[in-house]
C-alpha cells in the first residue's frame, strides 16, 4: 500500500513543480487578457476553442483515450497503438476543414465564422499535442510531460507579450500565441520519446484496432458530456444574452482554473497508478484512501478561492470584466465536483468500462442542456453556473454506482456534508458577501474533516521520513 501512494504521491509531485507554478503564471496574465480585449473578443475566442475542443473526440473516434489506456498493456505492440492513433488523428484534421469550411458557407457561428484559418490551426495543434501528452502517459513517461507543460507555459507568456502588447494583434495575436504554444510543446514530446521510432503503417493491427475502437467510441459520448458541463452553459449564455456576457461568463472560469490545474495534475497521475494496480490486493482500499485524500485537498481549495473571489478579481478583471466575480464561487464548486467525477473515471478505464463513462456523460449532458436553458432564462448569466455545479454531481452519482465495490471509502457522509457547505459557502459569497458567516462555515469545514487532515499529514510525514 505504502509504495503505491509513493508512486502516486511521486508522479503528483513530478507534475506538480512542472505545471502548476507554471500555469499560475499563466494565471497572472488574466488582467493582460481583460485589458486588451474587449468582452466580445475574448467571448468570440473561447467559443471558437470550446468548438474545437468539442469536435475532438467525434472526429478522431477519442482514439487518444485508447492510445493511452492500451500503451500500458504490456503485451500490445506500442507501434501498431502509435500508429494507429495518428491515422485517426490525420482523417480527422481533413474532417475538421470540411467542418470549419461548412460553418463558415453558413454562417452558423456568426461569431467565430471569420476565424476559419485560425481555429483549424489550433485544431491541427491541439490535436497533435493531445495524441503525444496520452501516448507519453501511456508509456509512463511522467517527467517528460511535465517539461513539455512547462514550455507550452513559457511560450504562452512570451508570445502573449509580444503579439498582444508589443506587436499589437488582438485577437489574431491571442489565437497565434495559442498555436505557437501547443506545436512547441508537441515538437519536444517527439523529440524526447522519440515518436518517429513508433510510426510504422505496416505495424497497424486490425485486431489492436478493433480493440481500441471498442474501447474508445464509448467514451465520444464522455468527452462530448465533459464538454457540455463545461462549455455548454457558454453557448446558451451566448445565444440567449448575447457574445459579450459570455465573455463575462468565460473570464470567471479563470479564477477556477486554479483548482481545474491541480485536479489534471492529480488526474494524470492517478490515471497510471489506478491502470498500474487494477486487480492487485486491497485496490479498493487504496482507491478510497487516495479518493478521499484529493477530494479533501479540492475542498480546502475551493473553500479558500470562495472567499478570496472579490479580492481576486479587483486584480486579475480589468474594467467592465469585474462583475464576473459573482459567478466564480459556484464554478469553483463545480470543480470540486468534476475532480471527483475524474478520480472515478480512471477507474472504470482500468476496467475498461467505458460504457458506463459513456452513460455518466449522456444523463450529465441532458440534465445541463435542459437546467442551463431553464436557469439562464430565470436568472441569467448565474443560472449557468449553478446548473454547471448541479449536473457535475449527476454525472459524479452516475459514476460511483458504476464503480461499486471497487472503491472503498471511509467517512463517506463526511465528504457529502462537506460539498454541501461549499454550496451554502458560494451562496454566501454570490449573494450575501458576508465575510464572518464564510468563516464560520470555513471553521466548521476544519471540525466535520479533522480525522482527514490528520491523517494527510500523517501519510505525508511517514513518506518524507522514510
Amino acid at each position: 500500500m505504502e509504495n503505491r501512494f509513493n508512486y502516486l504521491l511521486k508522479n503528483i509531485g513530478v507534475l506538480m513543480i512542472a505545471n502548476f507554478s507554471s500555469k499560475i503564471l499563466v494565471f497572472l496574465l488574466v488582467p493582460l487578457y481583460t485589458s486588451v480585449l474587449s468582452t466580445t473578443e475574448y467571448g468570440s475566442y473561447d467559443l471558437a476553442v470550446s468548438t474545437a475542443t468539442l469536435l475532438f473526440p467525434v472526429l478522431t473516434l477519442n482514439v487518444v483515450d485508447a492510445v493511452m489506456r492500451f500503451s500500458m498493456d504490456y503485451i500490445i505492440d506500442k507501434k501498431s497503438i502509435a500508429s494507429i492513433g495518428l491515422k485517426f488523428i490525420s482523417i480527422s484534421v481533413i474532417l475538421f476543414g470540411i467542418c470549419i469550411w461548412i460553418l463558415n458557407c453558413i454562417n452558423l457561428l456568426s461569431g467565430i465564422s471569420s476565424l476559419g484559418i485560425y481555429i483549424f490551426l489550433y485544431y491541427v495543434s491541439y490535436a497533435v499535442n493531445q495524441l503525444l501528452i496520452q501516448f507519453s502517459k501511456g508509456l509512463e513517461r511522467v517527467k517528460d510531460m511535465g517539461i513539455a507543460g512547462v514550455i507550452g507555459t513559457f511560450v504562452t507568456i512570451v508570445t502573449n507579450i509580444l503579439f498582444l502588447l508589443v506587436l499589437k494583434l488582438g485577437l489574431n495575436g491571442f489565437f497565434f500565441s495559442s498555436i505557437l504554444a501547443q506545436m512547441i510543446s508537441a515538437t519536444y514530446l517527439t523529440v524526447r520519446i522519440k515518436v518517429w521510432e513508433y510510426i510504422d503503417v505496416k505495424k497497424i493491427d486490425k485486431k489492436t484496432q478493433h480493440e481500441m475502437l471498442i474501447y474508445s467510441i464509448p467514451l465520444i459520448a464522455t468527452a462530448v458530456g465533459w464538454w457540455i458541463n463545461s462549455a455548454a452553459d457558454k453557448y446558451v449564455v451566448a445565444f440567449m444574452l448575447g457574445v459579450a456576457s459570455n465573455g463575462l461568463l468565460s473570464v470567471s472560469y479563470k479564477i477556477p482554473q486554479i483548482i481545474n490545474t491541480l485536479q489534471g495534475i492529480f488526474t494524470q497521475a492517478w490515471q497510471i497508478s489506478a491502470v498500474k494496480e487494477y486487480g492487485e490486493e486491497e485496490t479498493s482500499k487504496f482507491y478510497g484512501n487516495t479518493f478521499s485524500f484529493i477530494n479533501l485537498l479540492m475542498c480546502a481549495a475551493c473553500s479558500f478561492l470562495i472567499v478570496l473571489s472579490r479580492p481576486l478579481a479587483h486584480i486579475l478583471y480589468a474594467k467592465e470584466f469585474y462583475v464576473a466575480w459573482q459567478y466564480v464561487p459556484f464554478l469553483l464548486l463545480s470543480s470540486v465536483l468534476n475532480c471527483a467525477s475524474g478520480l472515478l473515471g480512471p477507474i472504470l478505464a482500468a476496467k475498461k468500462d467505458s460504457k458506463a463513462m459513456m452513460w455518466s456523460a449522456i444523463i450529465g449532458a441532458v440534465a445541463n442542456i435542459i437546467m442551463n436553458i431553464i436557469l439562464v432564462y430565470l436568472i441569467g448569466i448565474q443560472g449557468a453556473t449553478i446548473a454547471t455545479a448541479i449536473c457535475s454531481y449527476i454525472i459524479y452519482a452516475v459514476r460511483k454506482k458504476a464503480v461499486g465495490k471497487d472503491i472503498q471509502i471511509e467517512d463517506y457522509f463526511t465528504i457529502i456534508v462537506t460539498w454541501l457547505l461549499l454550496f451554502v459557502q458560494a451562496f454566501v459569497e454570490s449573494y450575501l458577501s458576508i465575510i464572518p458567516i464564510e468563516v464560520v462555515i470555513m471553521a466548521i469545514l476544519v471540525i466535520v474533516n479533522i480525522k482527514g487532515i490528520n491523517r494527510i499529514f500523517f501519510k505525508i510525514k511517514h513518506v518524507f521520513i522514510h
